[in-house]
């Protein structure tokens, strides 16, 4: 029964990695640390599940043409830079107890704040930053990969949207390309400061993704780019208030508000989907 719920967990998490470009670890990590994980392994497993979303996801943007290939290259090399120098103050703040608190804060933190950049007006009037601005994206992204357990994706999207003015789609594609490379070294580094991974919940949950993000990248043609952004913002949204009850002590509703959040979403896709084929069915008898 562990390893359905670890498969399901794991597709859902895919079908949202694909459509939003976003690894999926943005939502597994707090599960995980709701559920009692501790900090270094929750991390782990989630870079573990967001290593199967990213190669799958790329896999899918390449097929899509939405990867610049060049761009997603030297993101993921100083990418790894962040995530290499980043796992060591993981472990030390583990071995203090303060890993999960600064975990915590930092998930609330971004995420509001890339959220706040989404709803805001001001968001088409920002100047490019141009090909300097590339190397700190890349940068910034590891630390946050091996801080939080995530792929980076649901920072380089917003970033090469505002900053390198590329289009969603492309954006969402380089993004989760360059995230592959920063997992792989994020989990290397985890396991070279002596970090157990547990491989079989990992698996399971890479299977698991490899199911549910070429879903999810195919589901994304059907929405507008404004849509997507709105969807997205709110669930930054979500899962920061989440890690915020989390923190209170109260994490049977910050479980319940991330679960609640991935019903609406899929719910959202099912409606999708439907219309869709009643438009086709209309368009027939016409």
């Amino acid at each position: 029964m562990e390893w359905i719920l670890f498969i399901l967990g794991g597709a859902s998490i895919g079908v949202i990695s694909g459509f939003f470009g976003i690894g999926g670890g943005i939502v597994l990590t707090p599960a995980l640390l709701i559920l009692g994980y501790e900090p270094s392994q929750a991390i782990m497993l989630s870079l573990m599940l967001t290593l199967g979303s990213t190669i799958t996801g790329s896999l899918s943007h390449f097929r899509l043409n939405n990867v610049n290939v060049k761009l997603a290259m030297i993101l993921g090399g100083f990418g790894v830079i962040g995530s290499v120098v980043t796992a060591p103050f993981v472990k030390w703040l583990d071995s203090l107890n303060g890993a999960a608190t600064v975990i915590s804060v930092a998930y609330i933190a971004i995420l509001s704040w890339f959220s706040y950049q989404f709803f805001s007006k001001r968001e088409n009037e920002s100047k490019a930053k141009g090909k300097g601005a590339v190397p700190v994206i890349g940068f910034f992204t590891g630390v946050i990969s091996s801080l939080m357990g995530v792929s980076g994706g649901f920072v380089m999207t917003p970033l090469l949207t505002k900053w390198i003015k590329l289009d969603l789609n492309k954006a969402i594609g380089t993004s989760i390309s360059a995230a592959s490379i920063i997992v792989i070294s994020g989990i290397g580094s985890y396991m070279f400061t002596g970090e157990t991974l547990d491989f079989r919940h990992g698996i399971v949950l890479i299977i698991g993704a490899l199911l549910g993000t070429p879903l999810g990248s195919v589901q994304l043609k059907r929405f507008k780019v404004a849509k997507v952004k709105q969807m997205l913002s709110y669930m930054y949204m979500i899962v920061a208030v989440s890690v915020l009850f989390k923190m209170l002590s109260l994490s049977a509703v910050s479980f319940g508000l991330i679960l609640l959040s991935v019903i609406v979403f899929f719910g959202i896709l099912i409606h999708s989907v439907q219309q869709a084929k009643r438009e086709e069915k209309m368009e027939q008898m016409m």
